[in-house]
């Protein structure tokens, strides 16, 4: 164990300028619409040929640290609305969803649950865009303050599909409240910040007991992804509340997308599979 995690710490898998560019853009991200990096870093160290436990552990860490980060210059910058009460309730369902979610994993076909996941956040964030555009062709949604079991019930959502997926989760709260309630994203990125934080400590806690964190790349990440999370922070203050909801909604629907031909061509692959398997 201990030659292994010396190994992780002596190789840079990424050149400076690229683990300087990924944590501009990871911090970009997660300043603007909250969303914790993962899916920036995860898939890029991947590429570079890291497994994949030291790949999440990796981006689990910086998850962590960016989301605190961002967190903070939110809450200075001002605007953020949502009490601390409403941030408790959505961290229990969180929490509560990842243990369902971890559990529906072992029963669960994933391609296929990795379809679904994406359609519907892509029919949510058409909603969203929807909204942004002024156009109310799926009917007008009335800014509202979300009761507390909705606090729960999204929380329980994202928690349950970051179980399934391992995906932070703050970022599809977010989404909820601002496609169903009218919430303007800037005033919800500090409940999605904080489940970003709590939902990825855990997993980083054993990550790091088992040495799969890659530290040298987030030495070279962090500081650059703390400009990233300053910028995106400022612009998602400074941003009209409609453009916001374009902007957050269109990312989604991209990403939405991305997952949905990924979950295709793996139930492709494993069809194929098997029919080989039967001749």
């Amino acid at each position: 164990m201990v030659e292994f995690v010396n190994s992780l710490e002596s190789r840079m898998y990424f050149s400076r300028k690229r683990a300087t560019a990924l944590g501009l853009s990871a911090g970009l991200m997660n300043g603007l619409i909250a969303l914790g990096g993962g899916v920036l870093i995860t898939p890029l160290l991947l590429i570079a040929g890291v497994s994949p436990q030291v790949a999440v552990g990796t981006s689990l860490a910086a998850v962590t640290m960016l989301s605190c980060i961002g967190l903070t210059i939110h809450s200075l910058l001002g605007g953020v609305s949502i009490g601390l009460v409403s941030i408790i309730a959505v961290i229990i369902g969180g929490v509560t969803g990842t243990i369902i979610g971890s559990k529906i994993l072992a029963r669960l076909t994933p391609h296929w649950m990795l379809v679904l996941f994406s359609l519907i956040q892509i029919l949510v964030a058409i909603r969203l865009i929807d909204q942004g555009m002024g156009l109310s062709l799926l009917g007008d949604v009335v800014p509202d303050t979300p009761p507390l079991w909705a606090y729960i019930g999204l929380g329980l959502f994202a928690g349950t599909l970051s179980g399934i997926f391992g995906i932070g989760g703050g970022a599809l709260v977010l989404l909820g409240l601002a496609a169903f309630y009218g919430v303007p994203v800037v005033e919800g990125l500090a409940i999605a910040l904080a489940l970003n934080v709590t939902n990825a400590l855990a997993g980083v806690v054993q990550h790091t007991r088992k040495g799969r964190v890659l530290w040298q790349e987030l030495k070279v990440l962090i500081p650059a992804a703390i400009i990233g999370v300053a910028i995106g922070a400022h612009l998602a203050h400074e941003l009209p509340a409609d453009v916001m909801r374009i902007v957050f909604g269109g990312f989604f629907i991209f990403m939405g997308m991305m997952l949905a031909r990924e979950g295709w061509t793996a139930a492709k692959e494993k069809k194929t599979a098997a029919s080989h398997k039967t001749k």
